[in-house]
């Protein structure tokens, strides 16, 4: 399935992703997990799904940010919950930011395929990010986040998603 979220493209394998789901599970705390389905719209669980991906198996964290009063500034707390997930496809196009990174053979240690798009973002604009029925997701290449050897070529077959929430309390 070619899925544009815009502005990434990525041919999306859902019935590996499926497998993946089936024989797969990264969560790590199934009660944050539960509170994000808890919390879902229609839309968002639709997103999951049409993908293949069994949100109870991602990885979901909640924690709390301790933010120090500076100077002027009074302090605070924000509660943070992130939700990263993975799911079988490859990227046929990313943002011009992610080209300049990934494409850092020093650092990254992989080449990119000539075939794979680039967007050129406009001048000034924040980072992308692609609306999930008001959660910010970005779309990434998996290699930063996971140590498995499989993860470390380009072509790995996998994306991962990436949503941040955020509210101060």
């Amino acid at each position: 399935m070619l899925a544009d979220f815009y502005p990434w493209k990525i041919d999306v394998d859902i019935e590996a992703t499926k497998r993946f789901y089936d024989e797969n599970d990264w969560s790590e705390d199934k009660a944050a997990n539960q509170k994000f389905c808890d919390v879902m719209t229609g839309k968002q669980k639709q997103f999951f799904s049409a993908l293949g991906i069994d949100v109870h198996k991602v990885k979901a964290e909640e924690r709390v940010h301790e933010i120090p009063d500076e100077e002027e500034t009074p302090g605070g707390k924000i509660y943070v919950r992130t939700l990263d997930f993975l799911f079988c496809g490859t990227f046929l196009s990313i943002p011009d930011y992610q080209w300049n990174l990934y494409n850092d053979e020093e650092i990254v240690g992989m080449r990119l395929p000539e075939t794979l798009e680039v967007v050129e973002m406009p001048e000034g604009e924040k980072l992308p990010v692609y609306d999930i029925d008001g959660w910010c997701c970005v779309f990434k290449h998996p290699f930063f986040r996971m140590e498995e050897k499989r993860f470390k070529q380009w072509d790995c077959g996998y994306v991962l998603g990436s949503i941040l929430l955020m509210k101060d309390i």
